[in-house]
């Protein structure tokens, strides 16, 4: 079963609509972004609207002290960094913490092998695979080559494996089609005008439903 993360949710009408549709995670930004939130805004989110996703904060270099500001209003499940973290940090983190940590991967980043992903095992919970870009941590609606997508999921094996970058509505049913991952990010694809769209996000689920069976909602 694939299970869908919505990243980017900043309104109560919206966290709402992802419980409607039986959303799996739920992402809050907590970096500098067009769809960044505060722990306190992100905390009252999380204790007005009841059965919630898994909620997952993406936060991009932080320190361990802006880590705690967020978590000291926010009960988060996942930290999720995208930045250039290093193994050692996400080690601290999910020790520090408590909590999974899925580490964010530029794919197509000069440089970049699937073999490199090893040295992160011991640290991460999971990994979190994005389009490279050199002025954006995410969230650029652009797609990678999705043939890299078979190694990138033999590398993690036994972890999880969540893939981003340009997946709407229009694509998620080859997406799932042809490699069935773990899990599936979408920010932009569901959005219209930088703001989350109610018709794009029950199509994008629809579409999900036809290709997950069990993915029921």
């Amino acid at each position: 079963m694939t299970h869908v993360k919505i990243c980017g949710i900043r309104t109560q009408e919206t966290l709402q609509l992802l419980v409607e549709l039986q959303v799996d995670y739920v992402g809050f930004v907590f970096a500098p972004s067009k769809r960044q939130i505060s722990g306190l805004e992100a905390g009252r989110l999380l204790a007005a609207v009841e059965n919630h996703p898994v909620p997952v904060g993406v936060f991009v270099n932080p320190t361990v002290e802006e880590l705690d500001e967020v978590l000291r209003y926010a009960n988060l499940d996942v930290i999720q960094l995208h930045g250039q973290e290093s193994p050692a940090f996400c080690a601290e983190v999910k020790e520090r913490f408590g909590k999974k940590v899925w580490k964010a991967i530029s794919v197509g980043k000069p440089g970049f092998s699937a073999s490199s992903l090893a040295q992160y095992r011991p640290s991460v919970d999971g990994y979190l695979f994005d389009t490279y870009s050199a002025d954006m941590a995410g969230g650029t609606g652009k797609r990678f080559d999705w043939a890299a997508i078979p190694q990138l999921m033999e590398e993690t094996a036994g972890q999880a494996s969540v893939f981003a970058g340009g997946i709407d509505g229009q694509n998620v049913g080859e997406l799932l089609a042809s490699f069935a991952p773990q899990a599936i990010d979408v920010s932009s694809g569901v959005e219209t005008d930088g703001v989350k769209d109610e018709q794009k996000l029950r199509e994008f689920m629809k579409r999900v439903r036809e290709n997950v069976p069990n993915h029921i909602s």
